[in-house]
């Protein structure tokens, strides 16, 4: 697994050493070596990173229910033809929507979730490397499980953002050091399905508002190289984005944000680059769909794990290579239920898709980078 550091509010500092001269008198020699030495330097500083994420996990009773053994669970076989495709990126991100409060509170699915642990462990292990919590189940079971869940991610070193379990926790900036790339990182849920937020825990979760959008990736934006913010938005089933995303996307583009990833459809939606008011480029991921969920309607069944290079050069950083790879969730030998690349599953999937016209569909508004 690659090495990863979690940022904090001040940020990631960099140390450096200066040389000099000592007794040396030859100033012509040293402007020599240090000429010579300027390329590789440069050389050094140039950088590239794939990122990686995926969409929903979401984990309903006849998932888990079938992963269970002797009062265990592992997910392990159903996430094992995936995880290549999980662990390929030098950082992966996965929108954890059921929240994992463990078994001691009591397991339950739709309309109110709580996921066991081992669906924690058994992402990190395929390749995960942190999890988006803001969505609409968040506090379906309160904050008991939230707690719960962050301590368990404190526990196994995961990575998470957009659930907090306290207001300095929600302060603490998420820029990661991915090969010396500085990766901030940011989530909001439209809303909470109509729960409101305990009274004194307003920071548990992060819902969408502009202006304290504005203000959060201001403030990362000066302590990053690159700007990614998770979204969960839009319409249930809807294989195209809503005004609201749309428009929420180009403010994210005019606040100079790099990339944003977006949830909550559960179906795949198109990708697009945007074009900020400062002239900067924002790629959006409207929808990544359903990673690993029990859903069965059309198009439910299938999702992506997307991916684009970070090419940093100096201080100049880029956005480019776009992709999704298909996943769609099939079922196992014991009817359990099982992610696979799409390209090797052996079950129709649910809307009769095929992956060149899930292709077709995620491209349709980047017809030059396909």
């Amino acid at each position: 697994m690659r090495k990863l550091y979690y940022g904090l509010t001040c940020g990631v500092f960099l140390l450096s050493g200066c040389s000099s001269a000592g007794e040396s008198n030859g100033e012509n020699e040293n402007s020599e070596a240090q000429t010579e030495e300027e390329p590789e330097k440069q050389e050094q500083e140039d950088e590239s990173i794939t990122i990686g994420a995926a969409g929903d996990v979401l984990l309903h009773g006849r998932v888990y229910k079938r992963m269970e053994e002797d009062g265990e669970y592992d997910f392990t076989p159903a996430l094992k033809a995936v995880t290549p495709m999980l662990e390929e990126p030098d950082y992966t991100i996965v929108n954890q929507e059921s929240i994992p409060g463990g078994e001691e509170l009591g397991l339950s699915a739709y309309p109110s979730f709580n996921s066991p642990y081992a669906i924690v462990d058994d992402l990190q292990d395929a390749g995960v490397d942190m999890l988006s919590g803001a969505n609409n189940h968040t506090l379906d079971r309160g904050m008991e499980a939230v707690n719960n869940a962050i301590n368990h991610y404190e526990q196994t070193g995961m990575d998470y953002v957009g659930v907090y379990k306290d207001e300095e926790d929600a302060n603490r900036q998420r820029i990661i050091d991915v090969k010396d790339v500085d990766m901030g990182v940011l989530s909001y849920t439209y809303g909470l399905n109509g729960i409101e937020v305990p009274e004194g825990h307003e920071y548990v979760v992060q819902e969408i508002d502009k202006e304290k959008i504005q203000e959060d990736v201001k403030a990362i934006r000066d302590e990053s190289d690159i700007v990614v913010v998770n979204m969960h938005w839009g319409d249930e089933y809807e294989r195209l984005p809503n005004e609201e995303q749309k428009e929420l996307a180009q403010f994210l583009a005019d606040l100079e944000v790099d990339v944003v990833i977006g949830h909550h459809p559960h179906v795949l939606q198109p990708m697009e680059r945007l074009e900020g008011e400062e002239g900067n480029e924002t790629l959006v991921f409207y929808s990544l769909g359903n990673f690993y969920s029990g859903q069965d309607n059309d198009y439910t069944d299938t999702g992506g794990v997307a991916t684009f290079d970070v090419e940093k050069d100096g201080e100049d950083v880029k956005v480019t290579e776009p992709n999704i790879d298909f996943t769609q969730v099939v079922p196992g030998p014991e009817d359990q239920y099982t992610v696979k690349p799409m390209a090797e599953a052996d079950h129709p999937a649910n809307g009769g898709e095929t992956e060149e016209e899930l292709h077709e569909h995620v491209y349709q508004w980047l017809e030059d980078e396909q």
